[in-house]
């Protein structure tokens, strides 16, 4: 059967989330390429799941010469890839239903003229003090419904006014028309998800839901600001890549883009405030795995 989807799943000490790597991988269509990469050398989790995986034609485990950062591993697993639909699939995360991928696949074969499926996204938090539970939560959803504008106009939006970045990074694409994911530290996530909604259109897959898990090593807590002008170098290229020929549209849309450089950088700064005001006031706060 020819694959239409593959399912990257980048490792980096991934011993510690072997059952969730099975779990997810049993998610997978049939008609679908699972690529097992470790650029680490960490651990022994690729040879458990060499032999976990024996014999499962769908699924490759790679051990990789170098170690890797996590943006140049995820880079080349998108450049190996050659079936038409693609996405990543941190080692720590979790998904569902069963159907979860052709949910998204079956969103892009029918919307042909979009070029992203993403899902919906939780996360664990604790909430109280004194009495303190565990809740699963929605992050929140796109603020407007998608594709009644401009590609540009939508991407310029969600950039402003949700965490684009978030679900879309973790979505299901059109590989054609990827582009490598930005050589930063400060968000790349995002960068990659503004660049792919300048390209088209997205779709939202409620049906879908993934968990975010948040830990100590995960990327999330290793972002770190490089300042505004490398961040607008960064957003420069990729507008640039998506809208040559169009200069004056470029300077109105990068224009945009550094009030949100602005905005973003004060965000990051209180972060850790609201966290401590978060416990004060016995509010939600995210559960570290």
């Amino acid at each position: 059967m020819r694959s239409v989807l593959t399912i990257a799943i980048p490792l980096h000490g991934g011993r510690r989330w072997l059952d969730t790597v099975v779990e997810n991988v049993a998610k997978a269509p049939s008609n679908s390429t699972v690529v097992i990469s470790d650029a680490s050398g960490l651990d022994d989790a690729p040879e458990y799941l060499e032999r976990r995986f024996a014999g499962d034609d769908r699924v490759t485990v790679v051990r990789r010469t170098r170690r890797l950062g996590w943006i140049e591993h995820s880079n080349l697993l998108l450049a190996e890839a050659t079936t038409e639909y693609f996405c990543w699939m941190p080692q720590d995360d979790l998904v569902s239903p069963e159907d979860y991928f052709d949910l998204l696949v079956a969103a892009m074969e029918q919307n042909p003229d979009r070029v992203l499926a993403f899902p919906s996204v939780l996360r664990r938090v604790r909430q109280g003090r004194l009495r303190d539970r565990e809740v699963t939560m929605p992050f929140r959803r796109p603020p407007f419904e998608l594709g009644r504008r401009t590609p540009e106009a939508e991407a310029l939006d969600l950039l402003r006014r949700w965490n684009i970045g978030l679900g879309c990074w973790r979505g299901v694409f059109r590989r054609s028309v990827a582009r490598p994911i930005p050589e930063t530290r400060d968000s790349a996530d995002l960068a990659w998800a503004f660049s792919m909604a300048l390209a088209g259109h997205f779709i939202e897959v409620p049906e879908a839901r993934y968990l975010k898990r948040l830990h100590r090593g995960s990327a999330l807590t290793q972002m770190r600001w490089e300042g505004k002008e490398h961040a607008k170098r960064i957003y420069v290229a990729e507008i640039r890549a998506r809208m040559d020929g169009a200069p004056e549209r470029q300077a109105a849309v990068m224009q945009s883009v550094e009030g949100h450089l602005a905005r973003h950088r004060h965000v990051r700064a209180i972060g850790r405030a609201r966290a401590a005001a978060a416990y004060v006031i016995a509010g939600r706060r995210p559960i570290f795995e």
